[in-house]
């Protein structure tokens, strides 16, 4: 929290103070910090979250809204455990899935701002980041066309097995390099790189490879040096494999229909730079804050950098650097079994993390209709009864 002091004459000081209490000329004149203000309920708000998580059976929430910078309203709704009926609160951590991408493009677009790469760098091959680290078989042309740019703008092509299926959750058993290995032989790139835009989670796998093979630390390294640990974000880390590896306050993951019984069965530790996060709704949103490119706090990135975090390409205009962006919106989504999570800002100031400890079956058609949903709700918590806040800060 912020401390803010007015610097007011002795006498007005003291005359101010008297009417609390008296005081004698050797009291000490210092003003003394004041309790910040309680955040009230604001109703217009919690029957909106209410309301989506019953209509989706979802057992809980966490929330976090910002405006013009400010925490101006936090609150947990529901249960984070069902077993034990133990309740969701805004400490608890979650998962937030593929809104990890904006971590791995922040950590990206920071190596580029320290001149140690360019998002147009290829990544394999002879002069390449990677180089031909990875692997037993020659690269083919469009894999050595690769660059920076193309995985985190999901133009790369590909990273596809059997049927053009994302190659990240196969062969579970091995280790990330394993995997990488195992990948780069087995793997295709249908299209040139930069011709088309495709949703493929391995393009962020492969990006955190490069933060380590540049920076020389760990992935989980770096986020904790350059980005949490500036940001005071102390309850986020990277998740862990399992039941067993579950942070100890951290909820319970309820999936429904054909993810049900899968929120625990993959490997989460493979998916750090692209699904490995898990924090809460008010330090996802001190990331967000340091994001969104406004002079209300302080941002990770200078504004040439920055300009180009948020820069789409020329297939997908809307899918930038880690970030998605249409219209004065800027956000990211993300979804596991079990787990539905999203962040997005407002050019008019407003902000909003929201997690969730539920998410419907995505093996199914009617997920349109919940994603649907859950893009209307996160648009009105931005656009409406932005006056209903009070002017106080809880970061």
């Amino acid at each position: 929290m912020k401390n803010k002091f007015l610097t007011i004459s002795r006498f007005l000081l003291v005359s101010l103070l008297a009417f609390q209490f008296s005081c004698s000329e050797d009291s000490d004149p210092t003003p003394q910090p004041q309790n910040p203000a309680q955040q009230e309920d604001i109703n217009a708000v919690d029957s909106q979250i209410e309301s989506f998580i019953s209509q989706y059976n979802i057992p809980g929430a966490s929330l976090a809204i910002a405006k013009n910078g400010k925490l101006v309203y936090q609150k947990a709704y529901g249960l984070a455990d069902e077993a034990q009926g133990k309740a969701m609160e805004t400490k608890t951590q979650m998962r937030v899935a593929s809104v990890s991408k904006s971590f791995t493009g922040m950590a990206i677009m920071l190596l580029v701002q320290g001149g140690e790469i360019s998002l147009d760098d290829k990544v394999f091959g002879e002069g390449g980041i990677l180089g031909t680290t990875y692997g037993t078989k020659n690269y083919s042309d469009r894999v050595k066309q690769v660059t920076v740019k193309n995985l985190l703008q999901m133009t790369t092509g590909g990273w596809v097995v059997n049927g053009d299926r994302d190659a990240i959750d196969y062969e579970q058993q091995r280790t990330n390099e394993g995997f990488f290995n195992w990948m780069m032989d087995n793997a295709t790139l249908t299209f040139n790189p930069g011709s088309q835009y495709w949703y493929i989670n391995t393009n962020y796998f492969v990006a955190a490879r490069i933060v380590e093979k540049v920076s020389g630390k760990s992935y989980a390294q770096f986020i904790k040096e350059r980005i949490t640990d500036p940001l005071e974000m102390s309850a986020t880390v990277l998740g862990k494999n399992g039941t067993q590896g579950r942070q100890p306050n951290e909820a319970i993951y309820y999936g429904q229909g054909g993810t049900k019984g899968y929120e625990y069965n993959f490997n989460l530790e493979r998916r750090d730079g692209d699904a490995g996060i898990v924090t809460t709704a008010p330090d996802l949103l001190r990331f967000v804050m340091a994001i969104d490119g406004s002079s209300s706090n302080p941002d990770l990135l200078q504004a040439a950098t920055y300009n180009q975090f948020i820069q789409g390409s020329s297939v997908n205009p809307g899918f930038a650097n880690g970030i998605a962006i249409s219209n004065q919106f800027k956000f990211f989504y993300g979804a596991l079994p079990g787990t539905r999570s999203a962040y997005m800002f407002h050019s008019n100031g407003m902000a909003a993390a929201l997690i969730f400890n539920g998410n419907a079956d995505y093996t199914q058609s009617n997920y349109n209709t919940f994603a649907n949903a859950h893009d209307a709700l996160m648009v009105n918590l931005l656009t409406k009864n932005i006056d209903a806040y009070q002017d106080i800060d809880q970061f």
